[in-house]
């Protein structure tokens, strides 16, 4: 799916309905178990072994999507020989709604039944550069409050972690509040100033940098797509052109070329290093920039979705990854 706006779902659908499907008095034809089984054959690309996980037979899989389909009017799969099912971008779009609405059902029944541990999922993307400081603290304080969500997370740059949000793929992502979508909701996790990355004997390294009297000196640049841009708009706020002198493609190699004398750069992790480095605020009015947990509008929260959120940001606080640290 491209692009970084998504259709609502009316718009994802063909507009002329067929008859069929609104059912007598007004009961929706479609039923819970042709969701479930829908979603479960998109996790698993495939109507057997999403039988096989929900142990019921191949043909109640097919016959819940074909009736879907039939219902809905759009093709939800494309059936690939031997390769299994791939989701249409119909399907892209029922599947957020399924997994609402199976999300819902589990809560409603959670409360009725009083199953405060019921097992459930929860699936998050976070920058890459920041991952080791933050998911491992965050995935094991969470875990210790919700021991029965299984948990799963992945890395990314911004781009890929919006997309797979967009999808559907994730339900919450971790990134800086570059170019995000209006179909996004974001709740702040901690400020990222940008801040000037020197080598411990640099002449500027003891206090506040002026990037002024930095701007004939090589600038290290961290080469990724919306971060680049962010860094460059600072020098651009300031009236100056950076002296690019060499680019790197993650925070991790622009600490290593910093400490090794390369030139300067500008981060917004400032994470523990010891590595001859020094990291300095920057003199000057620039654009702020923010770690945020950035979730859909569409998809109504759920209360483990909000509290992962507020679990992320107490961590990004206690690890301090916008600190100085010299």
């Amino acid at each position: 799916m491209g692009g970084s706006m998504m259709l609502s779902f009316g718009e994802a659908f063909s507009t002329e309905t067929p008859a069929s499907a609104e059912g007598e008095l007004g009961i929706p034809r479609i039923t819970l178990r042709h969701l479930v089984y829908f979603a479960a054959a998109a996790r698993n690309e495939s109507a057997l072994r999403a039988a096989e996980e929900l142990n019921v037979s191949p043909p109640a899989i097919s016959g819940a999507i074909a009736c879907l389909e039939q219902i809905l009017g759009q093709k939800l799969f494309i059936r690939r020989h031997a390769r299994g099912l791939l989701l249409t971008d119909s399907g892209h779009h029922l599947l957020l709604e399924a997994r609402d609405v199976i999300g819902r059902v589990h809560e409603i029944e959670a409360i009725r039944t009083n199953k405060s541990r019921q097992v459930r999922s929860l699936s998050f993307g976070c920058l890459g550069d920041i991952a080791p400081n933050l998911i491992p603290p965050l995935v094991r304080s969470f875990q210790a409050h919700y021991p029965q969500v299984d948990i799963r997370w992945q890395t990314a740059c911004h781009a890929e972690l919006k997309q797979r949000l967009e999808d559907g793929v994730l339900d919450v992502i971790i990134v800086l509040d570059f170019e995000l979508s209006p179909a996004f909701q974001s709740n702040l996790l901690q400020n990222t100033p940008a801040q000037c990355v020197l080598p411990r004997e640099h002449r500027l390294a003891n206090g506040p940098v002026s990037l002024k009297a930095l701007e004939k000196e090589p600038f290290i640049m961290l080469d990724i797509p919306s971060t680049r841009d962010y860094f460059l708009s600072v020098f651009g706020d300031l009236g100056l052109q950076p002296n690019v002198a060499h680019r790197a493609p993650s925070a991790d190699m622009v600490r290593s070329l910093v400490a090794n004398g390369f030139g300067y750069s500008l981060l917004n992790f400032c994470t523990p290093d010891r590595r001859n480095i020094v990291y300095q605020p920057i003199d000057g009015d620039i654009r702020p920039s923010h770690l945020v947990a950035v979730r859909q509008y569409r998809r109504r929260a759920s209360k483990i979705s909000d509290d992962f959120v507020d679990h992320a940001r107490t961590i990004a606080l206690e690890s301090n990854l916008c600190g100085t640290i010299q």
